[in-house]
């Protein structure tokens, strides 16, 4: 042992002899007998008698060892005798320390005492027999340290800082308070340890000789509470006191060796945290020159090894470069085979070793690197003794290469094994220990590992409390902390994988980001967060569909890409994911450059990863994966059988209980299916069966990818069927395909593909589950568009699903069953707009019966009606919209937990259900519903009817979808020839054919549809006063004008409908209904907001339009706000109030994003989801004098997502809007007709007669001469 006069607090086992070769037996003054004593500057004495050597004339012994401190100070040596009484002699005496009576080469040391009253000086022999620090003796109590500690500070306290003594007493006091910190963890001892050190620093001149231990003790300190808290400022502060002293040293000194390694320590602890390159490269470089001016033989060589070879190991976990992990590898060995067994410190070079080994493994895979580390790490802790503060630490690491072989090979004792040493580990570590973070983190790490391999739940949540509690102890501003908070995000995403709680995920990635944020740039970690958070976005995206989610995902896996060096371990894996996350997004959006990328990047992947590694499987898998997708768009047949070879390649190298397994089987079986469907090889069809099989039954039925699985091997067996016609083939595949899609763990989107194959097994094998299928289908749409996701999220998702619900209704009525056809259509089309509703629906019956349970579930409604949308600008909140979609998912999901909470109470079973047929058809007391299901299957009328007790079928053989979509496109090419693009005077030379094509398209709906309907209603031509009539319309047939069908070519007035019934539109039946919490009437108050001033083109007749309303309004309560009084905020303010509504002005249907469709008032757009937020109970009329308030979006056909749906939501249950643009000049007519119809004898207007007052109004403007059908037809009516 090194013993030097600043030095941390040691306890010395010494022999001790004392010697008087020049005294005789009277000199000692008849006192025979000696005493050593020594008294502590704690207080404490010890005493031991002196017993003459036989041997050795005028040599004293003491009969035993005796444990003393380095800090012992008072030496004394007392002749007495025993006379009638004791009685002492003081004979010699001197203050000592304990580098005095110490020597680091094991040889005596010999120091004089000074003899008293004129006796001789005494000589004090003393050999070391053994030291340990303070931790562990005497006895280990931590009395001993606290009484030691208490005494130090009070002799310093009395001691004045000019005191010679002063700065041995500080230093002192600083090792015994770091000790302490060392033994129990508290920050308080030190934080003052280092003020101690500093103040004998302080105290102590340049060139004492002493200076170079007070600056090695005070960058100790440093360097340990950075190693606890992270503060940069303490690792600098050591690395100055380190080069200070370093620069203090000539060349060619002994000493400078050992300040160079101290030195080279604190530049490896600082490159840890920041990752800078210079950092390692001079830690690596002052270790070399520690290790070269040291020579051979020299007791701290082994020392200065290990310490290089540390160095060497981090700069390759940096930069991969195979030459470090050597020199790593041969740096620790020399230190091991350079330290025997017996010496203290042989396990932790053990420990090193195989920690090198293991780092050599994790990048070439060799398995003998493998057995060496948990070699090495075996020994290093068989020889650490039970009780030893590294003792917990050798454990772990040698779970950690437990775990890795787990990894590797699979076998499961490896994996308990791992877990138990973690265990012991923890046991082993006292909360306030700095390691314990770390052995919490490593349990973690290996608990999930097994919930992965076995899907015990026990372990995954053991797993995320074990990662949280790492991250509850680790201070913010720990180096380590990003980690852990990376490796708990990680958890959580497991367990999303497997359990699918929406919370998970959220969780997952809020942990993520926040390692991401606590992580340098230039960290060396960076990489590895940017990637974890990647992942965790793609899963969510994967789950909820959210474009954004994609886009930050490969955003944060190229970043990682590029942050990577190209040699490192993990470049494989950051390619990999961004590979996939390319990929995904290009299954969505289709850009062709992405499924390229996507490929090249999996392709460099398995190009950077040998041969057993463990990752190469599931890269193999991925670029297969990537090439059966390009095949799927593009057609090539080389990707097709790249796919399946790379697929075989992953199933080949993956044991077969390997838990990636299954996943890598179905992909085999689908790219096989893939090339059956082009090619037909009746072999790749039977090895697809095969495959799918085998993955399904590898699979635990409540994985949440059993049912993806199931659903791939009833896809497989379908095709089977379609080929040999083998019925039980077609019978497996139902049972395969239902269990799927009734999965409730599986994904809503992979059920509802399970449930649309179901239907077409169903459909072509006459099974009898068709129907079953078919409701399977219709239950978990409302869960794909699931109410926690954001709207344009939700609209996203139901563009994708297509018209399966036009479908299944359509299969509802060949099977006869038209009952269960409307109430599937009322119950799958208008998603979006049932969610809001429903959380505007008032819940008194509940109340009655469970007050509370109302209240709460009010409460939840009113806090997701309110940020119902992407954003909100009139939020305040300070939150970022990460956290307000978090927030929003958390209380859907609470809601939707008490929605089921309450349908289990008595006679609530139904509660918030979609409505049934018998409540359905009160829509019908006013005139028919009309519901026109459009299905490439068939085309049907469903008619409600005032006294008839069922659906009214009615065939429409002469209408096909495929027409109807012609007509669709026939119909915008004209407006767009026509130049009706928005509310303008019209340009003279404008095209006017476009009424010619008009009439064709009205008069195919006339014969196709709209007669055939009128005929079978029994509807007869009439006069004045007509029957009303309204049409729920599906598909491509909302963007027809079905109000004006009829055949214009001929004088027959019989073959228009206008010539049979007002006509109003719907978008469910359920709109028509009586609301429960309908308002008693307020007296009508009136709002116009005209021509404002919003930058866009000037409409002139606005002017004239405000002038007939207000004269059609007189005296009645009436706001106007005009032009640059006409602002966003006034106008939605006013909306509050007001309970009728005229707006003349602009209006425009984004075509992008249809939740950005606007009306353009003054200093900004008063937009459909700003609309929609709008709550107004006491709304009852909206005129929209604008463009475009009812034209919808062609992707979202059977969603009313259009400013007119928008105000339906918002309140207004009667509007007046347009299918397109409308003519300047015929605007104020129309709207002066209307209100003279509605106002007429002065009584309160009634929202109940819009329809025909508006009837009426373009009755009489297509009757005028000179007014095109154009100008006309866009005026619709829209509610009741």
């Amino acid at each position: 042992m090194s013993c030097r006069w600043m030095h941390l607090l040691t306890f010395f086992r010494l022999g001790i002899s004392v010697e008087l070769p020049a005294w005789d037996d009277h000199r000692l003054d008849g006192f025979p007998h000696l005493v050593l004593e020594v008294k502590l500057n704690n207080g404490f004495a010890h005493k031991a008698k002196l017993q003459p050597r036989e041997s050795s004339p005028g040599v004293w012994d003491t009969n035993e060892s005796l444990m003393l401190p380095e800090l012992a100070s008072h030496f004394a040596i007392t002749g007495f005798r025993e006379l009638g009484g004791a009685e002492h002699r003081l004979l010699a005496s001197k203050e000592l320390f304990g580098p005095d009576l110490c020597n680091q080469t094991g040889e005596p040391a010999e120091v004089l005492l000074d003899g008293h009253e004129n006796h001789p000086n005494i000589v004090l022999k003393t050999k070391v027999v053994a030291a340990n620090a303070i931790r562990q003796t005497p006895g280990g109590e931590p009395n001993d340290i606290n009484n030691i500690i208490a005494q130090l500070q009070e002799r310093a306290r009395l001691v004045a800082d000019d005191h010679p003594d002063k700065p041995r007493l500080l230093y002192n006091l600083g090792g015994a308070l770091l000790t302490r910190f060392k033994r129990l963890g508290s920050l308080e001892d030190l934080n003052s340890a280092i003020q101690q050190h500093k103040a004998a620093l302080n105290l102590t001149p340049d060139g004492h000789p002493h200076k170079l231990g007070l600056l090695g003790n005070l960058a100790n300190s440093l360097r340990t509470r950075f190693q606890r808290l992270g503060n940069l400022d303490d690792i600098n502060d050591a690395i100055i006191q380190e080069q200070a002293a370093v620069d203090l040293i000539p060349d060619g000194q002994p000493d400078k060796a050992t300040w160079l390694n101290n030195l080279g320590n604190s530049l490896l602890s600082r490159f840890e945290r920041l990752g800078i390159l210079d950092d390692i490269d001079n830690s690596i470089i002052k270790h070399q020159a520690a290790v070269n001016t040291t020579t051979d033989g020299h007791p701290d060589k082994p020392r200065r090894l290990n310490n290089l070879g540390s160095a060497f190991r981090n700069r390759f976990n940096r930069l991969g470069n195979l030459d470090d992990i050597n020199n790593a590898i041969e740096s620790h060995r020399a230190a091991v085979n350079l330290t025997p067994d017996s010496h203290p410190n042989k396990p932790k070079r053990l420990n090193n070793l195989g920690n090198s080994f293991l780092g050599r493994f994790g990048r070439f895979g060799d398995l003998d690197d493998l057995d060496n580390a948990i070699l090495q790490h075996k020994a290093a802790v068989y020889l650490t003794p039970d009780g030893h503060p590294d003792k917990p630490k050798r454990l772990s690491n040698l779970a950690t290469s437990l775990l890795n072989r787990f990894q590797r090979l699979g076998n499961l004792d490896d994996l308990d094994d791992a877990i138990t040493q973690h265990q012991v580990a923890i046991d082993l570590t006292t909360d306030l220990h700095p390691e314990k973070p770390i052995q919490l983190n490593n349990i973690g790490i290996a608990l999930r590992t097994r919930f992965e391999r076995l899907g015990n739940y026990s372990d995954v949540d053991n797993a995320i409390q074990q990662h949280q509690a790492a991250v509850n102890l680790t201070p913010n501003g720990h180096p380590a902390k990003p980690n852990w908070l990376s490796n708990l995000g990680n958890a959580l995403l497991i367990r999303f994988d497997r359990l699918g709680n929406l919370d998970d995920i959220d969780n997952a990635i809020s942990k993520h980001q926040d390692a991401v944020n606590l992580t340098p740039d230039d960290h060396r970690d960076k990489p590895s967060c940017l990637n974890n958070l990647g992942s965790s976005l793609l899963t969510r995206f994967e789950r909820l569909g959210n474009l954004d989610d994609i886009d930050k995902a490969i955003m944060q896996h190229q970043a990682a890409v590029d942050l990577t060096p190209d040699n490192h371990p993990d470049k494989p894996k950051a390619l990999n994911n961004l590979g996939n996350s390319l990929i995904i997004r290009f299954e969505r959006l289709g850009k062709s450059e992405d499924a390229d990328n996507g490929i090249a990047r999996h392709q460099e992947a398995v190009d950077r990863t040998p041969d057993g590694h463990p990752g190469k499987p599931r890269w193999l898998g991925n670029i297969g994966n990537s090439l059966l997708i390009r095949f799927e768009r593009l057609g090539n047949l080389d990707d097709i059988d790249k796919a399946i070879m790379q697929h075989q390649a992953a199933v080949d190298l993956t044991p077969d209980d390997h838990s990636d397994r299954p996943s890598l089987l179905s992909n085999l079986g689908n790219s096989l299916l893939t090339r059956f469907e082009r090619l037909g090889n009746i072999d790749d069809i039977a090895n697809a069966v095969k495959q799918n099989q085998a993955a399904a039954d590898l699979t635990p039925d409540d994985h949440p990818l059993k049912c993806g699985l199931l659903s791939n091997l009833g896809n497989s067996l379908v095709h089977r069927f379609r080929k040999f016609n083998h019925s039980p083939d077609a019978e497996a595949a139902v049972a395969h395909l239902s269990a799927a899609a009734s999965s409730p763990v599986g994904p809503p989107s992979v059920r509802l593909t399970a449930a649309k194959k179901w239907i077409g097994t169903a459909s072509i094998a006459n099974h009898t589950s068709l129907l079953d299928a078919c409701e399977c289908a219709i239950t978990v749409i409302p869960l794909v568009a699931w109410l926690g996701l954001p709207i344009t999220d939700r609209h996203q998702q139901l563009a994708q699903i297509g018209g399966i619900v036009r479908d299944v209704a359509a299969i509802a009525i060949s099977l006869d069953q038209r009952d269960k056809a409307l109430e599937w259509l009322e119950q799958g089309r208008f998603i979006v707009w049932t969610q809001i509703l429903q959380l505007r629906t008032p819940v008194d019956q509940l109340r009655d019966v469970e007050p509370d349970l109302a209240d709460h579930l009010l409460r939840l409604s009113r806090l997701l009606d309110q940020g119902i949308h992407d954003s909100n600008p009139q939020s305040e909140s300070k939150r970022s919209p990460e956290q307000e979609a978090r927030q929003y998912r958390t209380l859907a999901t609470e809601r939707d937990e008490l929605v089921e909470k309450v349908r289990s109470l008595p006679n609530f079973n139904d509660f918030l259900r979609p409505s049934k047929l018998q409540r359905l058809a009160e829509a019908a007391k006013s005139g028919p519903v009309v519901v026109v299901n459009v299905s490439e299957m068939r085309c049907d009328a469903l008619a409600l009817a005032s006294g008839v007790d069922e659906v009214v079928h009615i065939p429409l053989p002469k209408l096909m979808s495929r027409r109807v979509t012609q007509l669709q496109v026939e119909l915008k090419s004209i407006l767009k020839s026509s130049g009706v693009r928005q509310r303008a005077v019209r340009d003279e030379d404008v095209e006017v054919g476009g009424d010619e094509g008009c009439k064709r398209i009205l008069g195919e709906l006339w014969d196709h549809l709209v007669n055939p309907v009128l005929h079978s209603l029994k509807f007869k031509p009439g006069p004045d006063t007509l029957p009303r009539m309204w049409w729920c319309v599906t598909g491509p047939l909302a963007f027809l004008p079905i109000h004006a069908a009829g055949v214009y070519d001929t004088g027959d007035s019989s073959g228009k409908i206008q010539d049979y019934t007002v006509v109003s539109y719907a978008p469910t039946i359920s709109a028509l209904l009586e609301r429960s919490d309908t308002p008693v009437h307020r007296p009508s108050r009136h709002l116009s907001a005209i021509e404002p001033s919003s930058g866009a083109s000037y409409i002139p007749n606005t002017e004239k339009e405000l002038e007939y309303i207000r004269l059609r309004l007189q005296n009645r309560d009436h706001v106007v706000l005009h032009k640059v009084d006409a602002t966003k905020e006034r106008v939605m303010k006013e909306m509050q109030d007001c309970n009728w509504l005229h707006l003349a002005c602009h209006g425009t249907q984004n075509a992008i994003n249809p939740t950005k469709s606007a009306l353009l008032l003054h200093g900004g757009k008063l937009t459909l989801e700003e609309i929609i937020r709008l709550n107004l109970p006491h709304a009852e009329f909206a005129f929209l004098s604008a463009c475009q308030t009812m034209m919808g979006d062609e992707n979202l056909s059977d969603e009313a997502v259009h400013i007119a749906g928008a105000m339906s939501l918002a309140g207004y249950r009667s509007v007046v809007a347009t299918m397109w643009s409308i003519e300047d000049a015929l605007a104020p007519k129309v709207a002066d007709e209307f209100y003279a119809r509605l106002l007429k004898d002065g009584e309160r207007p009634d929202n109940r007669k819009a329809a025909e007052a508006l009837y009426f109004s373009v009755k009489k403007l297509r009757e005028e001469k000179d007014v095109r059908m154009l100008s006309w037809l866009p005026f619709v009516h829209l509610g009741i």
